[in-house]
């Protein structure tokens, strides 16, 4: 009987391109993550294109389609298709869930928003000193509202 590492180490050697394809393309989903958690509010290009993470992805899916049609060149061996097979499989979903990420969950609604040169509705906020203020008491004087949305 063949030692264990004897036997593996064919199987391995066939799919190296799967197991690269498998490797880039998980490094292409943590290199997404981390510019996004990292830069994201500073640079909003990084977080809504995702070239890098796309380029990773996609160069991981091509090797691994290489190395399932090497797999399945092979008539009487079954020994590397797995490994293939699920490494393409695995690089698809990365791919499909940053497009889902990149494009769908991040997607908006539209909405109607207020004509221009209407009046604004009225409302009451607290202003720095804890005060309640109100638009309607600002009626008929020049006014500039200044909403800060926070560091995040």
């Amino acid at each position: 009987m063949a030692p264990v590492a004897d036997s593996v180490t064919p199987s391995l050697q066939r799919n190296w391109a799967s197991m690269l394809g498998l490797t880039l393309g998980t490094i292409g989903v943590i290199v997404y993550a981390l510019a996004i958690y990292r830069l994201g509010a500073y640079m909003p290009s990084v977080r809504n294109d995702a070239i890098p993470s796309w380029l990773l992805i996609v160069a991981g899916t091509a090797l691994s389609i290489v190395g399932v049609r090497r797999a399945f060149a092979y008539p009487r061996r079954y020994d590397g298709r797995l490994v293939a097979s699920t490494a393409l499989g695995t690089n698809l979903i990365f791919a499909a869930l940053l497009a889902w990420v990149l494009y769908a969950m991040a997607e908006l609604p539209a909405t109607r928003g207020p004509v221009v040169g209407a009046p604004a509705p009225g409302f009451t906020l607290q202003d720095h000193n804890g005060d309640k203020v109100r638009l309607a008491d600002f009626r008929g004087s020049p006014l500039l509202l200044v909403f800060y949305r926070g560091h995040w």
